[in-house]
């Protein structure tokens, strides 16, 4: 059952329940009804189906295009095709918004902890192989996998059958892309194919600004242009942020989906951060009371245990990043950097119990994926009416 909690600050209660009267308004047929009904409380079962919906949408979506230029490229004698274009994953329903570990789960129980550390002595060579199983057992991977998993794997891992394709020459197989995507697009990707090169994206550490990018993709053309055109009116060039040493600019054309849209998700990102503030300047001196000094956190709102633990193993220099430094004693023998590895772990699963971290985390994430969700939960109805419209034209054009 999916969990149901209040939203976080009158702001999101105010949000929910203006989400609420809208889709309450039209299932029932007036406001008065909605008013009536709705609560200060996130209702998370509807946002879920929402998702879904967006996600059945998108795939529909997806497979018209494909669908539409496949046509397209037969019309032009093109019958066997580069699969990976024309394939579409369909998608598993969710069951919820969010996990309770999706605000990272880097501090393990203590019991964990002191059985496994942190988990990193499995990649070192000298590891014992049934400690190595037994540890994948844990943490739930299935190590020997089922016979289907198996001959999956042989067989691809479900990728589709592209042999047919790669059985042309490759001029064929060029003339298939320029058709596919224009000219200038498949130089770019494929012009290796006939021994030219496409622009190359710069590896320099120059910094772009203004109009400079280190890489432009080439305007879309051939079947997939005339898609593009058939159902859609916003072709355009999306820009990398200013300031990067790898800036690009990239053709895009569908309508964004709400829940995507990168802007929308910085006010619940900023929510949690200054949520759980207080607790990480607790967990830091929680660490330096048990004698474990001069750990900050970083960008990502975690603290770079993994690159501490990973130059253990495999030496001063291997990590770029910003950790404190191993001791000047770190042991150099497998069970002496295991039993290291075991000791930090313990207190920082320690100085997790005791600042409450993993709980605060947890909830101060759950409070901003709520409040994101029902921030853009009319926009992403609205984006659904606009892509059943898509859908529409894109039925028409397969029947023209």
């Amino acid at each position: 059952m999916l969990r149901k909690t209040r939203a976080a600050g009158a702001v999101v209660a105010a949000l929910a329940l203006a989400a609420a009267a809208a889709c309450s308004d039209d299932a029932k047929g007036g406001g008065d009804a909605a008013s009536e009904g709705a609560e200060a409380e996130f209702e998370a079962p509807r946002l879920v189906d929402m998702v879904n919906e967006s996600n059945r949408l998108l795939y529909e979506l997806e497979s018209a295009e494909v669908r539409i230029v496949q046509a397209c490229m037969e019309d032009k004698d093109f019958t066997v095709h580069d699969q990976f274009w024309f394939s579409v994953a369909e998608p598993e329903p969710q069951e919820a918004l969010f996990g309770p570990d999706d605000w990272g789960d880097w501090i393990p129980s203590v019991d964990e902890a002191s059985e496994y550390g942190l988990g990193a002595w499995v990649h070192d060579e000298d590891a014992d192989p049934d400690e190595v199983e037994e540890y994948e057992a844990y943490q739930g991977h299935d190590i020997a996998g089922s016979p289907e998993e198996e001959r999956a794997i042989e067989g691809g891992g479900g990728l589709p059958d592209n042999s047919d394709f790669e059985a042309l020459d490759p001029q064929d197989q060029f003339d298939w892309y320029v058709a596919y995507q224009g000219e200038a697009a498949a130089l770019d990707e494929n012009g290796w194919l006939i021994g030219e090169e496409g622009p190359v994206a710069s590896d320099d550490d120059e910094v772009y600004t203004g109009d400079e990018f280190s890489y432009v993709q080439p305007e879309p053309g051939g079947c997939l242009r005339e898609m593009i055109d058939a159902l859609y009116d916003d072709l355009r060039l999306v820009e990398d942020p200013e300031g990067g040493k790898h800036r690009g600019a990239y053709w895009h054309y569908r309508p964004v989906n709400p829940i995507d849209d990168f802007a929308n998700a910085e006010d619940s990102q900023t929510m949690y951060d200054e949520a759980i503030a207080p607790v990480q300047v607790e967990l830091v001196d929680c660490l330096d009371a048990h004698g474990v000094h001069g750990w900050e956190f970083d960008e990502e709102g975690s603290l770079p245990v993994t690159d501490y633990i990973y130059e253990l193993y495999e030496g001063e220099g291997s990590v770029v990043g910003d950790h404190p430094n191993l001791p000047d004693d770190a042991p150099t023998d497998f069970e002496g950097k295991k039993a290291f590895e075991i000791a930090f772990a313990v207190e920082l699963a320690e100085c997790g119990d005791e600042t409450g971290y993993r709980e605060i985390a947890e909830q101060a994430w759950a409070d901003s994926q709520e409040a994101f969700y029902a921030s853009i939960e009319t926009e992403v109805y609205a984006w659904q009416v606009e892509v059943r419209g898509i859908l529409t034209k894109a039925q028409e054009t397969l029947e023209g």
